[in-house]
């Protein structure tokens, strides 16, 4: 005879707890809140509970719901109206397309236990809540901030006149040039991950402070009649000597992907700079090229692993769109 449950609430709680991590929290809580005091007790345990409130819902109204206090990440996107000070327990907050609303309540409100911050592109011409509310992440505004990923690009404006903050570890922002990057890494001497856009004005900065806690790298740039100099990329790497993880994210509109015969891929700026490199991976992704040659691709890749043929692990991957 089976002695396996027959209904739902008699099964064991670590796995109820995994078929629980596949739903939003509006569902869970929707679906199995309050029909019993066990499932209740559950839900109100779970550490990681998400939201992701969405602009076509912009009649939603995330205060109506009772489980905003368990909310551990918030994905919000443009015109929802919401009131973040329901949300004392979120540690990830994202705003896709940020109102000028969000931001001002970003700025009002505490948010004790936030970890991460992501802050898109803010759909005015102008904000006045910007200025405010990197004078907080960068003052320690938000205690337990670690990771900001910042897409708005008035940011950059601003970023550069903060006083240095020691708490940020994990830093992603669009499109910077060479002087963004030196004040980035002097405003924020702890960062070990650190993502950028570089930008198409390659000009050259003073000898820029070694930055001695940046463990990974993510450097995206577009290539249009010639690739990335190395005397641009050796700017960008000869300060950070103990990069241990590098990513490069080309995108290749106009370039012959014959000049890739000849391209260095940066190995002896690697080679000069990032002894302790333990892995590069380099993306490729080529865009309105008529010709496609499967034996020039193969030569690229030869190439490419004889450079890189030293003690960290190296690969190259290429997109066709």
């Amino acid at each position: 005879m089976c002695n396996l449950p027959s209904r739902f609430e008699y099964l064991p709680n670590e796995l109820l707890i995994s078929l629980f991590q596949y739903f939003d929290a509006r569902d869970l809580f929707q679906a199995f809140y309050n029909l019993n005091s066990r499932l209740n007790l559950l839900l109100q345990s779970l550490h990681y509970l998400s939201l992701t409130l969405f602009k076509y819902n912009s009649n939603e109204t995330a205060h109506d719901y009772d489980f905003t206090s368990y909310i551990y990440t918030l994905v919000i996107d443009y015109a929802v109206n919401i009131d973040l000070n329901h949300f004392v327990n979120v540690h990830r907050l994202i705003l896709l397309s940020p109102t000028s609303s969000q931001l001002k309540q970003l700025v009002c409100s505490h948010l004790p236990y936030l970890e991460h911050l992501s802050i898109g592109y803010e759909h005015f011409l102008f904000c006045d809540y910007i200025p405010d509310l990197c004078e907080k992440i960068f003052s320690n505004g938000f205690p337990r901030l670690k990771s900001c990923s910042l897409f708005e690009p008035r940011i950059l404006e601003i970023l550069p006149h903060m006083a240095p903050s020691n708490q940020i570890y994990v830093l992603k922002i669009d499109n910077i040039d060479l002087s963004t990057y030196e004040s980035l890494l002097s405003l924020c001497p702890n960062l070990s991950t650190f993502q950028f856009n570089i930008l198409d004005d390659f000009e050259e900065v003073c000898a820029i402070k070694p930055h001695l806690n940046l463990k990974r790298m993510i450097i995206k740039f577009q290539s249009h009649v010639k690739t990335l100099p190395d005397s641009i990329m050796n700017q960008y790497l000869s300060c950070v000597p103990n990069l241990e993880q590098f990513c490069i994210y080309e995108i290749n509109f106009d370039v012959n992907i014959r000049e890739y015969l000849t391209f260095n891929w940066f190995s002896s700026l690697i080679h000069q700079h990032l002894s302790l490199l333990h892995r590069l991976n380099y993306h490729l992704y080529i865009y309105r090229t008529k010709t496609y040659d499967d034996n020039i691709i193969h030569q690229m890749k030869v190439k490419f692993e004889h450079l890189h043929n030293h003690n960290y692990l190296s690969r190259l991957i290429l997109n066709r769109a």
